[in-house]
């Protein structure tokens, strides 16, 4: 039983931003996917004992958060709401997003491997530790102009490798 918890715990605290997001898109405002989550959470935790292990637990919780939101749509049905096909299109629609969205962050990820370290370097303080040029050139005895350069050289490599990546997916 503690093993089946932690492990659900894991799964759904690893996936929680992308199922409320998938709720989010097929509910009319915030409130209402908050409430929606929350129930399927509920739900999630009730039917794990369903979920075939090494299977896709988002997909799973999504298929579950779908039938959460219809349930919702159902029981406020003085809302004008969708047909049940339109909504059906939506959730296709928001998954194949999320997917298409973990291809282009692995692409990212494997571009960003790619690069000599001195470039990702450059890109980490600039954009995670958010060190301004002028900082950065002045810990790297550049100018800013030379930092700015080297920016732009490095987004456009990027842009390269990721248009290659793109173009051998499709």
């Amino acid at each position: 039983m503690a093993d089946s918890q932690a492990e659900f715990v894991r799964l759904l605290t690893q996936h929680s931003s992308q199922i409320f997001g998938f709720v989010l898109a097929l509910c009319l405002n915030r409130s209402d996917a908050e409430d929606v989550f929350q129930n399927t959470s509920v739900v999630l935790w009730q039917k794990f004992n369903t979920f075939a292990p090494k299977s896709n637990f988002r997909a799973w919780a999504c298929q579950i958060a779908y039938y959460e939101v219809m349930y919702a749509r159902r029981k406020n049905s003085r809302v004008v709401t969708l047909s049940d096909r339109a909504w059906q299109a939506l959730a296709a629609d928001a998954i194949s997003a999320w997917e298409r969205k973990d291809e282009h962050q692995e692409s990212l990820a494997d571009c960003l491997d790619k690069l000599p370290v001195a470039d990702r370097q450059l890109l980490e303080q600039k954009y995670f530790s958010r060190d301004s040029v002028v900082e950065i050139a002045g810990r790297c005895s550049r100018s800013v102009h030379s930092v700015y350069r080297g920016l732009r050289r490095v987004h456009d490599l990027l842009i390269d490798c990721m248009q290659r990546a793109q173009s051998s997916n499709h």
